[in-house]
């Protein structure tokens, strides 16, 4: 990854952890002993032609080794682009542990067309799934599959490229990968902890790579937020001269589609009527687009490169990322707005590649340089001067110098406040009203979560949130901010009145809380105390949350203690804590404030955020007692 950049608090949080040695090591890896299946060969062969077009072979053996491994070796699915793409079988069979062949019928194909993002309408993804069943598969026995692609038109006349890893999670037997280009291509490549060779012939260059995994080794990662291709065995080559050179190739088909006609600019001037700022302009245009054009289909990929003609577009009210971005770029461009289109992955990639691959971007959004803004109408939920989280901080591909590097990081804007006033019954039983405030990206949750739910769904949310917990109770929510409302500022407030769920007359005690749903309640922090920190790079952001209770007590509850409150206040977490009983009435409250740098942590951060939350945890164990 890219060396990221933090906080001064966090930098020398992490020259102070390396000065001591507290630098996390790799953890050990451990070899599986007990495999569900392994593949015996695993080959691909691709011949490319001066122009960019392809024939690509591939062939796999995998043997069935454990029954849990059966229904995912039982069928095989193979996507292609119809519109550039030819598939064809080669042979497909079970082979039985006593070496008979059973083959595939016809009948076991299933053709699945136009598969795209959201169930998108045919015409906006070329997408087809093939998927093969495999008959009689049973413990011993192997899968084997060939098939040729034929890219018959290539996303970039005379360009191709092209990358695979394959982790060592798994058993491979025998890893072959050969391309077979013309001797005057110039070819860009890297082997990963792959063994590589080249060697020219006549007018033919032919690269290779190999690999082979017998003894895998078991992997206790988790969290796959920010993940490296390189930190894995692997290969790439592409005839690209440079990363620019991709986002180059693009833009030149892309602009033209941007063009400003009569009905763009009617549609411009219409959305923007008594609007004269430009940024007001801009967030008129972004707002309608977002809005108004559905997000659908393949974005940047095979037979994907080309946004669609606008009155398509408009005229369909959907467009994949290509076709939001252009659709913007030419509204802007109306109103005398400049802006380019420029590549970024949305995926979980936060490192450009060595060799310059089309699939290290995925994904096409908006620069506007006048406002140094970047724009991503894909996302109808996300707010105009922001970004959605998987777009945050990454690479950015651009045809220009003056566009930045990275796109911005997270602003930190993740704040909750609750606020809960309970009764405890002489039966034990708690009634209730609870207050919510969230901003930010906790706002932007809470709203979009509550948004999916219809009317009925919404009277019944709090019933629905006790029993899901398994708590005897009922409540409603008396108010709520407006779902339909494009915004990141969220409250509700409810009320609740649960059975008895405390034992009144004996000796008990219990702890306190937020009982209804939230996007940041303080207890949720502590799970990072718990959990292993990650020996790996991760996401991460910084929030606020805060809760204050006032809890009155029955006058049959006798509190032997109330818990003792802390502050503490590290690099990366504040916390602190106060209990005070006056009279029958506890008065609670928490509040911690989490620092992490964002977007992306090292290891070494982790372990000291899981070692600054352990107060936080410690306080929460605490209970009040009582009997």
């Amino acid at each position: 990854m890219t060396q990221k950049r933090i906080t001064t608090a966090g930098a020398a949080l992490a020259l102070s952890l390396l000065a001591s040695g507290a630098c996390l090591a790799a953890k050990p890896s451990r070899e599986a002993t007990d495999l569900p299946a392994r593949v015996e060969l695993h080959t691909e062969q691709h011949v490319a032609a001066e122009d960019g077009t392809e024939v690509s072979t591939y062939r796999s053996v995998t043997r069935v080794l454990k029954a849990e491994a059966l229904d995912n070796l039982r069928q095989r699915t193979i996507s292609h682009s119809a519109s550039a793409q030819k598939l064809e079988i080669v042979e497909a069979f079970t082979r039985k542990a006593d070496g008979r062949r059973i083959k595939v019928p016809k009948g076991n194909y299933q053709l699945r067309t136009a598969s795209g993002n959201k169930g998108a309408a045919a015409l906006f993804s070329d997408w087809n799934q093939t998927t093969l069943v495999f008959p009689d598969v049973q413990t011993g026995d192997a899968v084997e599959l060939s098939y040729r692609i034929v890219t018959r038109q290539p996303l970039f006349p005379g360009k191709f490229s092209r990358e695979g890893s394959f982790s060592r999670q798994y058993a491979f037997d025998k890893v072959s990968i050969t391309f077979d280009a013309p001797a005057g291509m110039k070819l860009l490549h890297e082997a990963r902890q792959m063994e590589f060779s080249q060697k020219v012939s006549g007018k033919r260059q032919v690269l290779s790579w190999t690999f082979s995994n017998p003894r895998p080794v078991i992997s206790e990662r988790a969290d796959y937020s920010v993940y490296d291709p390189s930190a894995d065995p692997g290969y790439a080559i592409s005839s690209f001269e440079s990363q620019r050179e991709i986002v180059q190739r693009y833009v030149e088909r892309a602009a033209p589609k941007a063009a400003v006609t009569p009905r763009i600019q009617s549609l411009a001037d219409q959305i923007t009527q008594g609007i004269e700022d430009p940024r007001a302009q801009t967030q008129a245009l972004f707002d309608w687009v977002a809005r108004e054009i559905g997000y659908a289909g393949n974005c940047v990929g095979i037979g994907a490169v080309v946004p669609r003609d606008l009155p398509v577009v408009l005229e369909n009210r959907m467009g994949d990322c290509k076709d939001h971005a252009t659709l913007l770029q030419a509204l802007l461009q109306a109103k005398g707005i400049a802006s380019q289109q420029v590549l970024v992955n949305a995926g979980s990639m936060f490192k450009l590649p060595a060799v310059p691959v089309l699939s290290m971007v995925n994904h096409v959004i908006n620069y506007v340089p006048s406002q140094g803004l970047f724009l991503d109408s894909t996302d109808a939920e996300t707010l105009f001067g922001d970004l959605p989280v998987m777009v945050q901080d990454k690479p950015v591909l651009a045809v220009t110098d003056d566009v930045p590097a990275r796109t911005p990081k997270d602003g930190g804007r993740a704040t909750q406040r609750v606020k809960g006033v309970y009764r405890i019954a002489a039966d034990g039983s708690f009634q209730g009203e609870m207050t919510l405030q969230a901003q930010g990206r906790f706002g932007q949750q809470m709203r979009v979560g509550l948004k999916q739910l219809n009317k009925d769904q919404l009277d019944t949310v709090v019933k629905r949130h006790f029993e899901s917990s398994r708590i005897p109770a009922d409540g409603q929510l008396t108010k709520i901010s407006d779902l339909q409302r494009r915004s990141d500022d969220f409250s509700y407030e409810a009320k609740f009145q649960t059975q008895p769920l405390l034992r009144l007359g004996a000796a008990g005690a219990f702890g306190i809380g937020p009982i209804l749903f939230s996007s940041a309640p303080v207890p949720a922090y502590a799970q990072y105390a718990v959990k292993p920190a990650e020996d790996h790079q991760t996401l991460c952001f910084s929030s606020h949350s805060e809760e204050e209770y006032e809890v009155t007590l029955p006058d049959n509850m006798q509190v032997l203690s109330v818990p003792e409150g802390i502050s503490v206040n590290s690099q990366l977490v504040s916390y602190e804590s106060s209990y005070k009983l006056e009279g029958r009435v506890l008065h609670i409250k928490r509040s911690v404030t989490d620092r992490m740098p964002g977007n992306v942590c090292e290891p070494e951060v982790n372990a000291a955020y899981r070692e600054a939350m352990q107060p936080l945890l410690n306080d929460l164990r605490q209970q009040v007692l009582y009997k």
